[in-house]
């Protein structure tokens, strides 16, 4: 045992002890080690392993540029810095990860508007003057609400769901993301959530970045690097932003450009990611797969929260092509002008000081419409180029003296709503005109809202029909009351509580319209509109709110705020002032008229050489991100600048179809082109009789004489011929033959042209109305341009096209487009003189186009809508009449008469032959 003993201590004692006691330390902290990685936390090294190998990434391609026909660049790519967030963090727990995410953006929020850059937001909720909305509809928005619960399909979404208020799915987002109110304000929480909306649904990719705000300066680009440290997952960086050169000119033809949504994502196809920017609209969208070109990859390691540490391959994207389009810009450029000035010369000329609307003839039909002063006055307020919360918040002392008449006059309204619908119950036709709209539009509030619910309605019960009728003698008390007990009235998204009492349920329901209106600002536009008729807010307080607000400048060139401010210059003069400068235009008035189109073709190739819609919009604003802001003033302004009028909107055609009646009254053989009708004034073959507009009648008419002198009584006989069927009077037979040929002309069936157009109608009612082109007859201006195309070609239908060629970046032609010849109507010569030259001797006698010195064949039109409307003003040509080279169709909404067609015709004449 001692030698043992002796033993161990030698070694001990030895030089080599404390190398080998460190080998043995070492190998024992090895050992640990790997039984560490290899068995206590294997699965878990394993995974992250294969989650931090090669991932590939795409690489987004510089999308193709727009051009017009002679090669001016419509839209192209411009670099920029721009702020993004990716979710790149790493967090202990949900609660810190929203809490961290949430400051990140709100911080960065307050560095873009601190240093005077703008943000954009493209969430489909919106905030103003108190109440949330959406800003999408139909199918969009119930995608929108799809994807928003979470649910793989619209059909699986409950009642409840569906019918989600804006304000309730924002709460929702609220609660999900943990964004509180009263941390955040309303404007920075709705960007809070669109950005978390967008990372959450991208949680398996979060190296996807997603922009924040595009174009910051170097200052929001210096703070943003500064606080780098501070701000997770915010970085700066450079991306091309989609440029406009020609904003509102071109906008209804190109469109604009956007993050893809996920409906976009379903149609698109795996290509796309969902941070991609997509063509919206217009070529932008329609030729998406041709600007967008294809894009590249990086083959990357990220780190296992999607990270990329390193960039191993890459593959070069390829740009997308460049298109051009058949469109002049500057003639395009010019029309839209000539359109806007000649609204405002209607506007000027139809101008009056007084307060009379109308005036009438002999038989007390409407011969005049007068833009009373007090229209403009009030269409401040209704089209929004005054703020009604601002007049509220304003410390200057006119906007003062307006809030305190409209607060005595909402108190005064309110309490007689409240009175009327407590104990009035006082029929509809009973009350005052002003009465009247503060009734219908609590009707109308409820059935929006939803709680009047139309679809439990039985239209043909006795006291729905009454209050639905011209003169309703039943109150809204009577209707509200009745309503309820026959289940149309729903209370439960009123309350929970269960009322077993008639009236304690009718009582919450007025209870709840009366704190509805005490908030509601299109309610405050009623009360403004009557503050403004009774004198109470003066016209002149309203124009000098004009300066104060900021709508105009008071320290322009052209500035008329200090007259108005000492009286030198009254309302009325002010008005007229600024509507003949164009200081406000037509499209900001959105009175009548406010709107007008004009398309040209040439009729040698289907080209469309212009294409114009007044009012529009300035698509540099919404391209990439949208600025909500400027949307939502977009979709609520009356003059509708985002629909596309050209296209889109839809008029009877009044004496335009003329010519089609013609060919089909030629082509059946019911009459020749000798064929007479005498016209005494009147149509005397049916009952009521209708009229030609030229009351003295025209005498006897041949078809080209007819088509000349617009003669309502000769085409009343051709639709009336048309619909004699086995000796009798048929006018469902009539219309079929009449939309037989209008299909086959081109004029009710759609273009086909590259961007959105709706679908036109041909007349079902009427023939002898529909042969003069009223009846239900509806056409877009484009409708009317490929119409006279048809006509000027004598028969040659195109599919209209916008698109001249595609090219790659270099300039080499990839397609050389046409347009498409979708028939050919094949009639008998004589036919198409009798119509050429009666379109020819039509404009022969129109002033404005004859002194241009030009052989112009012409047919105006003039439709009537409603008789408290102004018509209709239309117009289609086409010159040379012998060798026709161009054809032009412009329609003037609420434009009072065809001569005001004709005139703007004459200057679009004028741009394209270089006529001064």
């Amino acid at each position: 045992m001692k030698e043992v003993f002796d033993y161990i201590l030698s070694i001990i004692k030895s030089r080599i002890f404390p190398i080998v006691l460190i080998f043995i330390i070492l190998i024992c902290v090895l050992v640990n080690r790997l039984f560490s990685l290899q068995i206590m936390n294997g699965s878990s090294y394993a995974t992250n392993l294969n989650s931090s190998i090669q991932k590939k990434m795409s690489v987004t391609a510089t999308r193709g540029r727009i051009f017009d026909k002679n090669g001016v660049l419509l839209a192209y790519n411009d670099l920029a810095y721009a702020v993004t967030i990716s979710d790149s963090g790493t967090y202990s727990s949900n609660d810190v990860k929203n809490a961290t995410i949430n400051k990140s953006i709100d911080e960065t929020l307050n560095i873009i508007e601190e240093n005077g850059d703008t943000y954009s937001n493209d969430f489909p909720i919106i905030y103003e003057n108190g109440t949330y909305s959406y800003n999408i509809e139909s199918t969009t928005l119930l995608r929108f609400i799809r994807d928003s619960y979470g649910v793989s399909s619209i059909a699986e979404l409950t009642d409840e769901q569906r019918d989600v208020s804006a304000e309730e799915l924002f709460n929702y987002y609220l609660d999900k993301y943990a964004v509180s109110l009263d941390d955040y304000s309303v404007e920075h929480a709705l960007m809070i959530v669109n950005l978390r909306r967008y990372m959450s649904a991208n949680s398996y990719n979060r190296y996807l970045s997603f922009t924040i705000a595009n174009e910051v300066s170097d200052a929001t680009m210096a703070a943003i690097l500064e606080n780098s440290g501070e701000l997770v997952g915010v970085q700066v960086e450079e991306k091309y932003i989609r440029r406009y050169t020609y904003g509102k000119y071109m906008s209804q033809i190109l469109g604009y450009t956007g993050t893809v949504s996920s409906s976009e994502l379903e149609e698109l196809g795996d290509s796309y990611e969902s941070n991609d920017v997509v063509g919206k609209s217009g070529i932008e969208s329609s030729m998406e797969s041709v600007l967008a070109g294809t894009k590249g990859s990086q083959t990357v390691y990220v780190d296992t929260v999607g990270r990329i540490t390193e960039v191993i391959s890459e593959e070069e994207a390829t740009a997308g092509y460049d298109v051009y389009l058949t469109i002049d810009v500057n003639l395009q450029k010019t029309i839209y002008d000539d359109i806007e000035d000649e609204l405002v010369t209607i506007l000027a000329s139809h101008l009056t000081s007084g307060s009379t609307k109308y005036t009438y003839d002999s038989d007390g039909d409407v011969e005049d419409i007068y833009i009373t002063a007090q229209e403009v006055y009030y269409a401040f307020i209704d089209n929004n180029l005054l703020s009604l919360s601002q007049i509220a918040s304003s410390d200057s002392s006119v906007a003062q003296s307006v809030y305190q008449s409209f607060l005595a006059k909402k108190s005064e309204v309110l309490g007689w709503v409240k009175e009327e619908l407590a104990s009035g119950n006082t029929g509809y036709s009973s009350l005052t005109s002003e009465q009247q709209v503060y009734i219908w539009y609590i009707y109308t509030l409820l059935k929006t809202e939803g709680i009047f619910d139309t679809s439990n309605v039985d239209t043909s019960d006795e006291t729905y029909a009454n209050w639905t009728g011209t003169d309703s003698t039943v109150s809204l008390q009577t209707l509200l009351t009745y309503g309820i007990s026959q289940n149309w009235i729903d209370m439960s998204s009123l309350t929970d509580e269960q009322y077993t009492s008639l009236q304690e349920s009718y009582d919450v329901l007025v209870d709840y319209i009366i704190s509805a209106l005490d908030t509601d600002s299109s309610f405050f536009k009623k009360i403004y509109k009557y503050l403004i008729e009774d004198g109470s807010v003066s016209g002149s307080q309203l124009c000098i709110l004009l300066y104060e607000q900021g709508y105009l400048d008071p320290n322009a060139e052209n500035s008329k705020y200090t007259e108005l401010v000492n009286g030198s210059m009254g309302a009325y003069e002010f008005i007229n002032y600024v509507i003949t400068n164009k200081i406000i235009t037509p499209g900001e008035l959105a009175l009548e008229p406010c709107s007008g189109s004009a398309v040209v073709t040439d009729p040698n190739s289907g080209d469309i050489l212009a294409l114009v819609s007044y009012p529009s919009y300035d698509n540099n604003k919404l391209s990439g991100s949208i600025d909500a802001t400027y949307y939502s003033q977009l979709v609520s302004d009356n003059a509708s600048p985002l629909l596309n009028r050209a296209t889109q909107s839809f008029i009877a055609p009044g004496s335009t179809y003329k010519p089609c009646s013609a060919i089909a009254g030629l082509s059946t053989g019911i009459i020749s082109s000798s064929t007479g009708f005498y016209c005494s004034g009147s149509f005397d073959l049916v009952t009521p009789s209708p009229k030609c507009w030229r009351t003295s009648g025209h005498g006897t008419e041949t078809v080209t004489t007819a088509i000349r002198d617009s003669c309502n009584v000769y085409f009343y006989n051709v639709g009336y011929q048309l619909a004699m069927k086995n000796g009798s009077y048929n006018s469902t037979y009539g219309t079929s033959i009449l939309q037989n040929y209008s299909d086959m002309l081109g004029l009710s069936t759609t273009v086909g042209v590259e961007i959105e157009e709706g679908t036109p109608q041909a007349s079902t009612t009427n023939a002898i109305a529909s042969a003069i082109g009223q009846g239900t007859h509806k056409y877009s201006t484009l409708n009317l341009a490929r119409y006279v195309t048809t006509l000027a070609t004598s028969g040659t239908v195109y599919n209209l096209t916008l698109i001249d060629k595609i090219t790659d970046s270099d300039g080499n032609v990839i397609e050389d487009n046409s347009a498409e010849v979708n028939n050919q109507v094949e009639l008998d010569s004589s036919i198409w003189d009798a119509v050429h030259t009666g379109m020819q001797l039509a404009g022969s006698t129109y002033s404005a186009v004859n002194a241009l010195n030009l052989k112009i064949a012409a047919k105006t039109g003039t439709a009537q809508e409603k008789t408290t409307s102004p018509d209709h003003a239309q117009m289609i040509s086409y010159a040379p009449y012998d060798n026709p080279e161009v054809c032009v169709a412009v329609t003037i909404q609420n434009g009072y008469t065809s001569s005001n067609a004709i005139a703007l015709s004459a200057e679009i004449y004028k741009c394209y032959y270089g006529v001064e």
